[in-house]
């Protein structure tokens, strides 16, 4: 509408204020854009955190094989324990199943890092010679 005709010329009915209708229009609009900026700002914390624990998970499970190969004794076949200076989170070494390269049987193990809620966060197959200590 537009508000610079002279009052004379200018209906009782013709205003330059918004109405009604139109406010509440822009409310639904802005409201929307607000709900949807909030969505997307829950969903990127909620990425960063499952980001955050893998990153964790990943370094954990290189110092537990570190730690796995200097012990003379190697990675154990079947093994669960918890980290140090982590509350709740845990290791855990199972066979999962058997290769054999140029005819010689060896054990496949994998290194399992759970968080605090018990989910698993990293897998390591590690595949583990008889005579060596991994």
């Amino acid at each position: 509408m537009n508000c610079s005709v002279s009052k004379r010329f200018v209906s009782r009915q013709q205003r330059c204020a918004l109405t009604l209708v139109e406010v509440v229009v822009g409310l639904v609009l802005m409201a929307t854009v607000l709900v949807a900026s909030l969505m997307a700002l829950a969903a990127q914390r909620r990425q960063y955190r499952q980001a955050n624990h893998q990153l964790i998970a990943v370094g954990i499970a290189d110092e537990i094989m570190n730690q796995f190969q200097s012990d003379p004794d190697g990675m154990p076949a079947s093994g669960q324990g918890f980290i140090a200076g982590r509350t709740g989170w845990m290791w855990r070494t199972r066979v999962i199943g058997m290769t054999s390269p140029a005819g010689v049987a060896m054990p496949v193990i994998r290194l399992e890092v759970f968080d605090e809620r018990g989910q698993p966060k990293a897998k390591l197959d590690v595949v583990k010679h008889a005579t060596a200590g991994l």
